[in-house]
């Protein structure tokens, strides 16, 4: 089981680092401006110390009014560590029907970790049917690194050695 547990992903793992940003008082217009551009849904709203104030959302440009960032936002934001467990993530964004979840680190902004970038560790996780090992890579591996086998497959799940 340790050695299961110390194959569980965690957020820092897959999470966006280099994210965008808007502060409260940037008009709705911006926001839009940033989310069109960079064709994302949702910006962490941040103060000059880089502490989250909220979180503004395709949803929230079309559907709340104000002029600001500050007016349209959404202030309840749920947030995760960078240790968090992807298994965590995956039930959160399920469960509560979001799309994103803002990764904070001693209270400041470190990175999000969205439904996309799950998919794409879907995508890229590679396990060896001889011994378990799991890798991550775009292409599909010719051999396992830890045992040679050529016998390395997509799986949603890792697989328990000699399955």
């Amino acid at each position: 089981m340790n050695e299961e547990a110390s194959k569980r992903m965690q957020v820092r793992d897959v999470m966006t680092t280099n994210v965008i940003t808007v502060k409260e008082t940037q008009t709705r217009q911006q926001a839009a401006r940033l989310l069109s551009q960079h064709r994302i849904s949702g910006l962490p709203v941040v103060n000059d110390d880089h502490m989250v104030a909220g979180v503004v959302t395709e949803y929230d440009v079309i559907s709340r009014e104000g002029n600001t960032v500050g007016d349209i936002m959404t202030r309840s934001v749920i947030t995760v560590t960078p240790d968090t467990d992807l298994e965590e993530v995956r039930r959160v964004l399920v469960l509560e029907r979001i799309k994103r979840l803002i990764v904070l680190d001693q209270g400041k902004l470190a990175g999000i970790v969205s439904r996309a970038d799950l998919v794409r560790e879907v995508a890229m996780r590679w396990v060896c049917s001889v011994c378990g090992e799991v890798t991550h890579g775009e292409q599909q591996p010719e051999q396992c690194p830890r045992c040679q086998a050529k016998n390395v497959a997509a799986a949603s799940e890792p697989v328990a050695p000699g399955s």
